[in-house]
């Protein structure tokens, strides 16, 4: 095919020609942009209509919380967990009466010698505290009892009060000390 057109009516036809492209192009990008505009409408909405509807339901929540039953229920579970930490914190600091009242009996102690009181007790340290009062019928029976004590190494920091070794006979006792 020959084109017989002058070259100013070529020049002419190519400008119309890339003048409609160029106006669908931007219509085109018009219309996507448009639509984007439209979708993004419509999720800010969705997500405007989802919070209120978040919002109601907590403003339910909290007036269903503020009932008579459930405040009394929301007291008792605070009491029970408030002797749940009691219990907890006694469990850390529990004695373990067997092995401390076995080290106690297997020191050996002289006849008449009478244990009659004894106490036990967290230490500071974490070490189990002994205190034990008793009667002896001799002095020498009661260091006997010291010695025997001082040669268990499960025992340590012995005290025996003064008032023990006063009299010489029916001697009154009193004595501390820990267990690791």
């Amino acid at each position: 095919m020959i084109n017989l057109l002058p070259p100013e009516e070529k020049q002419n036809i190519f400008l119309l020609k890339k003048e409609k492209l160029t106006i669908i192009w931007g219509i085109i990008i018009l219309v996507f942009l448009f639509c984007l505009g439209l979708i993004l409408l419509s999720i800010r909405f969705r997500i405007l209509a989802e919070t209120n509807y978040q919002k109601n339901a907590l403003e339910q929540a909290k007036k269903e919380n503020q009932t008579r039953d459930f405040i009394s229920l929301n007291n008792v579970i605070q009491k029970y967990n408030k002797e749940l930490a009691q219990l907890d914190s006694f469990y850390k600091k529990e004695i373990y009466f067997h092995n401390t009242l076995s080290t106690i009996m297997n020191v050996p102690s002289p006849k008449g010698l009478y244990l009659m009181n004894f106490s036990l007790s967290r230490g500071k340290t974490g070490a189990v505290q002994v205190n034990i009062s008793g009667i002896a019928d001799t002095r020498d029976n009661l260091l006997d009892f010291k010695k025997n004590i001082e040669e268990n190494k499960e025992i340590k920091n012995i005290y025996f009060s003064p008032e023990s070794w006063v009299s010489p006979k029916n001697v009154n006792f009193s004595l501390t000390f820990e267990i690791d």
